[in-house]
């Protein structure tokens, strides 16, 4: 089915291109699958369909046949973005290592070693902000592709532990020497330090906050935990069947600080995609920059710019996400040309203010149905799975309904 690489939220783009529709035609996957359609636009890596029943999906394009995907470019007449064009900001050419890759392995001086990402949109002479990533299995170059997209968007640099896994006594000592190497070496913002992993390494990632006060928030994947004060934001992602699911609940009822947000999708004890990571370390972001305001003056004007780029490039291909933004950007006093309007407009669609509404409120329900079970329970109880099907028809034409549909089954391992 179509529906299998359904995105719902687009990426950062340079535009959207708009033309004649295409005429109506079988699309194919690179899995295989097809839908019959015509494509109505495009976004940068993103194209909307429409089927013969009106119904429109968005799809990254990366996921069609090269067939496909090159007569969406003839047809829209896609330019590639000019690599020489001036950047927003001069690059921070004056760093120790390249921009726009990842590194190879970096020793701490001992035993310990980690791999940086520094992003091509670091601007000289500024200090950066810095999220530190464990993986269960062990960090490798390759953890940070799924960061990529939120480092670049939120100048935000990553640094993952090779050592760090699942069973390694030492993996504290191996992440203390990570930060405390990074922070030596780089330009570190130490008001804007973050922590993220994945199921045993978010773990690590909420204990390194807990005992690393000056953290400032964690990006939390498929486990949960304690953090260390009231003010640590957490922004959690987990699978619908994920087994840690009821785990994050609990963690997340007992947070004080209320700016973070549990989002459920679709799937098992899985990563979250790079869309959901990308809005994860945007929110985080967000919620230091548009609080302190006063003291980032030239940060927090290019991250409100460069959310209300986000903004106008995915309100045609991704309404929901658009909606999204342009309500967090008002819920936190952000002042920009075009955002007011822009909020009424994307608000003006029920299914977007249904959606944004159930980010919240999905949120609290998690934490009274599965907040009030086993954190360790995988079995679905059977008045949380009554719960969440009664749930999920307040949410009539949004993912939610998925979401909360699929939270109504047993939790699986993989």
């Amino acid at each position: 089915m179509m529906k299998r690489f359904l995105t719902l939220l687009a990426v950062l783009s340079t535009g959207v291109l708009f033309g004649q529709p295409t005429e109506s035609r079988t699309w194919t996957a690179k899995s295989g699958h097809k839908v019959e359609a015509k494509a109505l636009a495009v976004a940068e890596g993103k194209v909307r369909f429409e089927r013969a029943d009106g119904t429109q999906v968005t799809v990254e394009i990366a996921k069609l046949s090269d067939d496909d995907q090159e007569l969406l470019r003839e047809h829209f007449e896609v330019e590639t973005p000019d690599p020489e064009a001036a950047p927003e900001v001069e690059a921070a050419d004056d760093l120790p290592h390249p921009l726009g890759e990842t590194t190879g392995e970096i020793s701490t001086g001992g035993e310990w070693s980690y791999f940086l990402y520094l992003p091509k949109s670091l601007a000289k002479g500024e200090k950066h902000p810095v999220m530190f990533i464990m993986n269960p299995g062990g960090g490798g170059a390759g953890t940070t592709n799924r960061y990529i997209p939120g480092a670049e968007r939120n100048r935000m640099i990553l640094a993952v532990s090779k050592q760090s896994k699942n069973g390694f006594e030492k993996s504290q000592e191996a992440v203390d020497a990570m930060i405390e190497h990074v922070l030596d070496t780089l330009p570190i913002d130490g008001d804007r330090l973050y922590t993220s992993g994945f199921s045993g390494g978010s773990r690590m990632a909420l204990a390194t906050a807990t005992k690393n006060s000056d953290i400032t928030g964690v990006l939390a994947c498929g486990a949960g935990g304690s953090v260390g004060n009231a003010k640590q934001v957490v922004y959690g992602l987990c699978g619908t069947n994920c087994f840690n699911r009821t785990d994050m609940a609990h963690g997340f009822k007992g947070y004080r600080n209320r700016d973070g947000l549990l989002r459920y999708f679709p799937g098992k004890h899985a990563w979250a995609g790079d869309e959901l990571i990308d809005d994860g370390i945007t929110h985080l972001n967000g919620v230091f920059l548009l609080s302190n305001g006063k003291n980032y003056p030239e940060a927090t004007e290019r991250y409100v710019q460069d959310v209300m780029a986000l903004v106008r490039e995915s309100k045609d291909t991704a309404p929901m996400r658009a909606f999204m933004w342009t309500s967090f950007l008002t819920e936190h006093g952000a002042e920009a040309d075009g955002l007011e309007e822009l909020h009424r407009e994307l608000g003006a669609d029920e299914v977007n203010e249904t959606y944004v509404k159930g980010l919240q409120e999905i949120e609290a329900f998690a934490e009274k149905s599965f907040g009030e079970v086993s954190a360790s329970q995988w079995k679905a109880d059977p008045k949380v799975s009554s719960a969440c099907l009664r749930e999920a028809k307040k949410y009539p034409g949004t993912p939610w309904e998925e979401v909360l549909t699929k939270m109504a089954e047993d939790a699986q391992k993989f």
